[in-house]
């Protein structure tokens, strides 16, 4: 699971996991997500383009879900934006589905092209300047 923080801080979640103040790069995050590793478990926080910290501990959702292939991965990504403008990613270890929370909803089942819509409508009002917003 990864959450790209937002302008709410995530602060009080980067603390409960091992801090790494490191550049975003696909080696690092394959090396934390690689199965049995330290980092494994909980989420990677990322600020713009560094990772901030990995294995934290996210609020779940008390919402329930009907889909059963949703577990506890899944109510973390839905907790954390429940209560910031946080935007969660989530890849399911058993599917491959991944899925983006953001402001307390989920969507499922995205392909390439989607993920990357959600994820430049996410950065780019933060990408412009100033006088354009």
């Amino acid at each position: 699971m990864i959450i790209l923080e937002g302008t709410t801080g995530l602060e009080e979640y980067i603390e409960t996991g091992t801090r790494l103040d490191s550049t975003v790069s696909h080696e690092l995050l394959l090396t934390i997500f690689f199965p049995n590793t330290a980092l494994h478990d909980g989420a990677v926080i990322v600020r713009s383009d560094r990772i901030l910290a990995a294995g934290c501990v996210l609020p779940l959702t008390q919402r329930q879900f009907a889909d059963t292939q949703m577990g506890t991965r899944h109510r973390a990504a839905v907790g954390i934006t429940e209560q910031n403008d946080a935007l969660s990613i989530v890849v399911s270890e058993e599917t491959g589905i991944i899925s983006v929370s953001r402001h307390g909803r989920i969507v499922r089942r995205l392909d390439e092209k989607r993920l990357r819509k959600i994820l430049q409508g996410f950065y780019e009002p933060r990408l412009q300047p100033q006088n354009e917003r």
